[in-house]
């Protein structure tokens, strides 16, 4: 059986063949495209799920928790696919909680060029894929953002979504605090301009301060791609109620490393999906 963490290790190692599209050119982006491995891998069950698109199909996973007590809604980082966070998934099912997971257009199964202007309109179209499932557990859902996925994250729970009733957000950054490193990463040319090809609607600080649903701020202190000091500004600015958990290890990598990691995420999964 692959280890979850072996499996997330290799698979940020491999090159994909995509890239995102900025000013007419195609800037070169690990997208993988591999989608491996899976859930069954290491014992859990899931159901492959597609989503229509402008592309076509995107797909993604609808993982079930026996008695849930709510459902993980997970945007991805832009060099990863859904089968690079088979250890989140582990840990989410095991604190009894389903996990809806997809792929925005350009990653996974779906090989159209990838554009940041597309992101948000995926992650809606998966959101509401997911809101219209009736699987008890479904009726609260927490929106979970790691890495680029923060920014459509963060402005999905700015509009107080249907069902969602909290935000968890791994390495978000304002944009104005990234290195050029980052910003390539992120399939952005990186140069003084870069900022100019985030979308409007994508604008971290403005959307966080709109936010009124509870929010956990999770950040790796040795974070190589996303600052940690711009993280502890965007949840300065952040409206309460909000926590900030300062962790170990590198960018989105302290799930691995940190044993404070899953305990912090259960306390704050029970306390949202409470009853009243």
């Amino acid at each position: 059986m692959l280890r979850p963490g072996i499996a997330l290790l290799c698979l940020q190692s491999i090159a994909g063949c995509g890239g995102f599209l900025v000013d007419e050119g195609i800037f070169p982006l690990p997208t993988i495209h591999l989608v491996y491995p899976v859930p069954s891998q290491i014992g859990i069950d899931f159901k492959t799920i597609q989503i229509e698109s402008p592309s076509g199909p995107m797909f993604g996973w609808f993982i079930p928790a026996e008695n849930a007590r709510g459902t993980v809604f997970i945007n991805h980082g832009a060099v990863m696919n859904r089968s690079s966070y088979l250890s989140h998934y582990q840990l989410l099912h095991g604190l009894g909680y389903h996990v809806f997971t997809y792929d925005y257009q350009g990653f996974g199964e779906n090989f159209s060029v990838a554009t940041i202007e597309t992101v948000l309109g995926d992650a809606e179209r998966a959101l509401g894929a997911l809101q219209l499932r009736t699987e008890p557990g479904t009726e609260k859902i927490i929106i979970f953002g790691l890495s680029m996925g923060t920014l459509p994250s963060i402005a999905q729970a700015a509009t107080n979504p249907d069902r969602v009733v909290g935000l968890m957000l791994e390495g978000s950054f304002l944009q104005e605090s990234l290195p050029a490193s980052a910003l390539f990463f992120m399939g952005i040319t990186p140069s003084p301009l870069a900022y100019n090809h985030i979308p409007a609607e994508l604008d971290a600080d403005t959307n966080v301060m709109q936010i009124t649903l509870p929010k956990l701020f999770l950040h790796a202190r040795d974070d190589e791609i996303a600052p940690f000091d711009s993280a502890m500004e965007l949840y300065e600015i952040a409206l309460e109620p909000k926590f900030f958990v300062p962790l170990s290890g590198l960018h989105v990598f302290s799930i691995l490393v940190d044993h404070n990691y899953g305990p912090r995420i259960q306390e704050f999964l029970d306390a949202v999906t409470a009853d009243p």
